[in-house]
């Protein structure tokens, strides 16, 4: 998981700079968003990945920001191929949806992305 991250988190803030792996920082700026991975193994050479990308934002008006946000990180990720000297991790966006948060002045969006991850041989 760490050489996905390596690739993937890099890949991201160059999408949109307030992205974070699994929580952001106390005072972070919105709207921003925050990544999840989970990989599955076939014991071979190909690994699943989930992808799930929270977007949060505290809107003084209406959810355009938070909305732009999503749509910039996904025409970034979607149907991309993202390549190392190792491996090779493709995206495709699987589910949008819109969160409901405890707090009523938090707007929330989430996409899923299928991942598959190939991996050279030594």
């Amino acid at each position: 998981m760490i050489e996905i991250r390596k690739l993937l988190h890099p890949h991201l803030r160059s999408i949109w700079p307030q992205v974070y792996y699994q929580r952001p920082p106390e005072g972070a700026q919105m709207p921003y968003a925050v990544y999840n991975l989970e990989v599955s193994d076939d014991g071979e050479a190909l690994h699943r990945i989930l992808l799930d990308i929270d977007g949060w934002d505290r809107p003084a008006g209406d959810t355009m920001p938070l909305e732009n946000m999503m749509a910039i990180l996904n025409k970034g990720l979607n149907k991309v191929t993202l390549t190392s000297g190792k491996l090779a991790v493709s995206f495709y966006l699987e589910t949008r949806l819109a969160l409901t948060d405890e707090d009523p002045k938090v707007h929330r969006r989430r996409y899923t992305y299928q991942g598959r991850m190939f991996e050279r041989g030594e």
